[in-house]
């Protein structure tokens, strides 16, 4: 029996990683795509279609004849909710299966520490936000959360996370799923930036990217064959602590020298000393001011070199950048590749691909809710399982 249904959830999760791809597609084309008989197809479908996960639409079509059925992803009946804790500020977004966001809300958190407040500021954003998917008659798949990391995965807790004191060893996992009764999944915001690019945004259609969030800390997120790298100790993609500066200043991880001491936010106005924000900075060097013009080339050089190092540790097939500091960076862009373009591999200049961030300011939360649409797509029957139970002990 359990044998059946491991088989019965690896050929529903061949189905639905086709359709995304795709999209929408017909059953006659799910078997040329796939291993799976004509049979299993229509089994499957048929019960997905009965879960309201898939719905059938009719193809437009100028030819005469039957007109083909496709297959998509319902966007009526789920929603998904995605959470972005940051240093600053809260973040929710809902979303359908098909990754449109139906509603938002952000709270300012600055100058707010501590879980207790945080949690009493997602209680509220939360609670809103099922009140109006129950109201238009949908069911919550579940919860997905974005936060700085590292993350503990086994005991869903933060381990360590740089400037965001209190937060050490906190059950966050547990703590929300006893709030909401929700299925709920956390990861290191740099990663949930990641999957919203996998799955919704640039890197649909890419196995291998690296996705680069620049802020007030600088962190990465790694997919290799389409899936979310973590490593041995959960820190794979923590490309803000690579050596840039030998023996720099001590990074709060431990290391000499680190990007994010030279290259996160605070660490470029630690090195001018006239201003307190960027927007300072920015206006200085445009008039003229050689120290902050010297700030912001020197910005550029370490993350020239931050470039390289990610281009040839990971060689991924698109590099996306994103983070609160990526506006000040985006106009001088074309000439960091012009310059990466010349210090890397001949042979693979020409496929150095570097993008911007797709959803901007609102990144992690659209890949906290990414994370449970990934479940689904990885292992539906146990997902749908264990959001039916959640819900009956409601």
């Amino acid at each position: 029996m359990i044998y059946l249904q491991q088989v019965k959830q690896s050929n529903m999760s061949v189905i639905l990683e086709r359709i995304w791809q795709h999209n929408q597609i017909s059953r006659v084309e799910l078997v040329e795509h796939t291993s799976l008989t004509s049979g299993t197809i229509t089994n499957l479908t048929h019960e997905l279609i009965e879960l309201n996960i898939l719905r059938e639409t009719e193809a437009v079509s100028g030819t005469v004849g039957r007109k083909r059925v496709l297959l998509g992803f319902d966007p009526h009946t789920f929603r998904v909710i995605g959470l972005d804790i940051s240093r600053s500020s809260i973040e929710l977004v809902v979303m359908d299966l098909n990754g449109t966001i139906m509603q938002s809300a952000e709270r300012d958190m600055t100058g707010i520490q501590g879980p207790d407040a945080y949690l009493k500021v997602i209680r509220e954003l939360v609670a809103d936000a099922k009140k109006s998917i129950d109201a238009a008659g949908c069911r919550v798949l579940g919860l997905g959360v974005g936060v700085p990391g590292p993350i503990d995965h086994a005991k869903g807790t933060i381990v360590s996370p740089p400037n965001f004191p209190g937060w050490s060893g906190f059950p966050l996992q547990m703590k929300l799923e006893e709030e909401f009764g929700l299925v709920t999944l956390i990861e290191d915001d740099a990663r949930t930036s990641a999957l919203a690019e996998r799955r919704y945004g640039l890197g649909k259609n890419v196995k291998h990217l690296v996705f680069v969030t620049m802020g007030a800390g600088i962190g990465g997120g790694v997919v290799t064959d389409g899936k979310i790298v973590r490593g041995t100790n959960g820190l794979c993609g923590q490309v803000g602590h690579m050596t840039i500066v030998l023996d720099g200043k001590l990074c709060d991880c431990g290391n000499r020298g680190c990007w994010e001491t030279v290259g996160s936010i605070p660490g470029i106005l630690s090195r001018w000393p006239h201003g307190s924000t960027l927007a300072e900075l920015r206006s200085a060097a445009l008039s003229g001011d050689q120290e902050a013009i010297k700030c912001i080339h020197d910005t550029l050089v370490y993350l020239e070199a931050a470039m390289i190092n990610i281009q040839n540790l990971y060689d991924p097939e698109l590099i996306v950048l994103g983070g609160s500091l990526y506006p000040m960076l985006a106009d001088y862009m074309d000439h960091v590749k012009q310059r990466l373009r010349s210090r890397i591999y001949a042979f693979a200049k020409d496929r150095l691909n570097i993008e911007a961030a797709t959803f901007k300011a609102s990144q992690s939360a659209v890949g906290a809710a990414a994370l449970l649409f990934d479940y689904l797509l990885s292992e539906p029957v146990r997902l749908l399982s264990l959001s039916e139970r959640k819900v009956e002990k409601q």
